[in-house]
């Protein structure tokens, strides 16, 4: 559904609108291209293949880096909800990302030899780092809403991720090398990659500390119950309850994430340096996916990068599905398709989802919307263990089907999602 074009378009953009668009820019370019060097569905769970075989404790990255992301958020919401300023939120959580830091000096110092030590440690680190972002996020997510139009945000996020995407598959070229290297042996390798993770989260603190936050908004709905009740406001919602319900299904892509690269090095025999190519396939399809996404949400909306999210959502288990049932050899080294439909599906995340949030919920009730809707889909966290336990128990055909047959589900239930309430349809493109 098209919006109405009638009236006139964006006049008065926010106080100090280019500099934190610059700013935003290299923010998300700078955490695309650190966190292409720790990626959950690839990095982290080859790093932790080299300690255990056992389905279950690889899936735990999955459930780690989604449950301590997610939970939180409803807590951190409450906390800052009524705050006018929330940049001093959004600076405290920036702590986390020299979690890495602690991995890599850990390996350089031996730790690797003591097999439950440095995996204890791993996903502590690991925790760390994602409660801080998951603490940092619910306050970006409320500056950026007030900082950049919904009209401009499309395409902030949509150059931003492209270049973060190129930036992410240069990584993913690095990484081959410094895991196919032949003098660059484990655990100094894995080391060296978690060392650069530290390293190319850099600019993207620096460039948080010099944003300039717009004022608050007024406020559209009473709040001074909210330590009691408030948090129910977005049940009550049928816009949130609808979008939240589509989100669930197609969360359920953790079902399978974990062991795609598992599937690939046991049952495909693909080499170890075969991660450096699903790191630069999945952002490739980034750098693909952030403009076009952009266009779609500034020209048609959210719930339109939704459903095409949901497509790529069910690509990646049915190209695994069909290369395991098949086998044959171009399709195997056709594998990194996986992680392609992968990057284009999380490509979708923020300029679908948390853009539909942002849209729906009152101005003063964003980082309720935000961290409650993230919070929500922390009940998927333990989706990975499951996943493990499928595996473990039937087959990866069984896994990679059920992954899709959800996918599927999610994509067809988000065809119910409509223009959110809060965009001004009156406004022309920009």
């Amino acid at each position: 559904m098209c919006y109405t074009v009638t009236v006139n378009k964006i006049k008065n953009l926010p106080p100090h609108y280019r500099w934190n668009f610059l700013v935003f820019v290299v923010d998300v370019i700078s955490f695309k291209a650190a966190f292409a060097f720790v990626d959950p569905n690839s990095v982290l769970p080859a790093f932790v293949r080299q300690f255990t075989d056992w389905a279950p404790v690889i899936g735990l990255v999955t459930t780690v880096v989604n449950g301590f992301w997610l939970l939180p958020q409803l807590l951190v919401a409450r906390l800052i909800n009524d705050r006018p300023y929330k940049k001093p939120y959004l600076l405290a959580g920036l702590i986390g990302r020299a979690s890495f830091w602690v991995v890599a000096l850990a390996l350089w110092m031996g730790l690797a030899r003591h097999s439950t030590a440095i995996l204890i440690l791993f996903f502590v680190c690991v925790a760390f780092f994602t409660a801080s972002d998951g603490f940092t996020t619910v306050a970006w997510f409320d500056v950026l809403a007030r900082a950049i139009p919904l009209r401009r945000r499309g395409r902030l996020l949509g150059t931003a991720q492209a270049i973060g995407g190129l930036a992410g598959a240069g990584v993913g070229v690095l990484i081959g090398l410094i895991l196919g290297s032949p003098s660059l042996f484990f655990p100094a390798n894995y080391a060296l990659i978690f060392f650069l993770a530290g390293v190319a989260f850099i600019p993207s603190v620096i460039a948080l500390t010099t944003l300039r936050e717009p004022p608050p908004e007024e406020n559209s709905v009473e709040t001074n119950g909210l330590a009691k009740n408030g948090w129910l406001i977005p049940l009550r919602d049928p816009a949130f309850r609808r979008v939240m319900g589509c989100r669930m299904l197609i969360g359920m892509i953790a079902l399978a994430t974990p062991f795609y690269v598992v599937h690939a090095s046991d049952v495909l025999h693909l080499s170890d340096s075969a991660v450096g190519s699903f790191v630069a396939a999945q952002t490739l399809a980034v750098v693909v996916a952030g403009p076009l996404l952009g266009m779609v949400s500034e020209r048609w909306g959210p719930q339109y990068v939704i459903r095409i999210g949901g497509v790529g959502a069910a690509v990646a288990p049915l190209f695994a599905l069909a290369t395991h049932l098949v086998k044959s050899d171009w399709m195997v080294q056709a594998y990194p398709f996986v992680y392609a439909a992968l990057g284009f599906t999380q490509s979708s995340w923020i300029l679908g989802f948390f853009n539909y949030l942002l849209e729906i919920a009152p101005a003063d009730l964003r980082p309720l919307y935000v961290g409650l809707g993230s919070t929500i889909m922390g009940a998927l966290t333990l989706v990975p263990i499951v996943g493990g336990w499928l595996l473990e128990t039937t087959s990866y055909t069984a896994l990679f089907g059920v992954t899709a047959a959800l996918m599927l589900l999610g994509t067809l239930f988000s065809l119910r999602l409509g223009p959110p309430s809060r965009i001004a349809l009156t406004e022309e493109p920009l």
